[in-house]
């Protein structure tokens, strides 16, 4: 029997690598492409917008908006301007619906591309460093595993935004899921 797991406030520590998870409750998911087109996970979540990145778009489901950005899962893509894209995406998801709207974002598998947009999100939006940003990620989506050059330029970009030396070692997410977990259970705290 497969573990269970909790879709709203609490964040689980363990779920199969195909499911969706919560990173703000009621408004932001993070999974896999899979999910983009589960007609039960979008009803039973309200989600209206999905968020796409990568170069292969997933199959549509009326009354869902879908929004694309391409970025390739390799160290030397640039992730700047994709997370500025998908802030403002996010942003207007978000607000859509009177304010209720909720959006997923996805990539193939959830683990690289989708969540270094969603701390970049955290980061520029929420005002939490990249270690903050990430430890809740993983926390809500332990097999997160960002590549060494996404890690790098969010790196860069918190020395952009908050002056001074990053407390992020790049190093930090290349080792056993358990060991991510137990890295950020001190730099856990929910997005404002």
């Amino acid at each position: 029997m497969p573990p269970k797991r909790k879709v709203e406030a609490d964040v689980p520590l363990k779920q199969p690598t195909d499911a969706v998870s919560v990173i703000i409750p009621s408004a932001l998911y993070l999974g896999p492409c899979s999910s983009a087109s589960s007609i039960p996970f979008l009803t039973s979540n309200s989600i209206n917008h999905v968020l796409s990145i990568g170069s292969t778009p997933s199959p549509r489901v009326d009354d869902v908006t879908y929004h694309r950005l391409g970025l390739k899962d390799s160290t030397s893509s640039s992730i700047a301007s994709t997370i500025d894209s998908a802030i403002e995406v996010i942003d207007n998801a978000l607000g859509s619906n009177k304010g209720r709207g909720r959006i997923l974002v996805h990539c193939s598998a959830g683990v690289s591309r989708s969540p270094t947009v969603v701390v970049g999100y955290l980061m520029k939006k929420r005002g939490m460093s990249p270690k903050v940003a990430l430890g809740y990620v993983v926390r809500a989506r332990p097999q997160v595993s960002p590549n060494p050059g996404f890690l790098e330029q969010l790196k860069a970009m918190e020395e952009g935004l908050y002056g001074g030396v990053s407390t992020l070692e790049v190093d930090e997410l290349q080792r056993r899921e358990v060991d991510r977990l137990a890295l950020f259970s001190d730099a856990v705290e929910a997005p404002a």
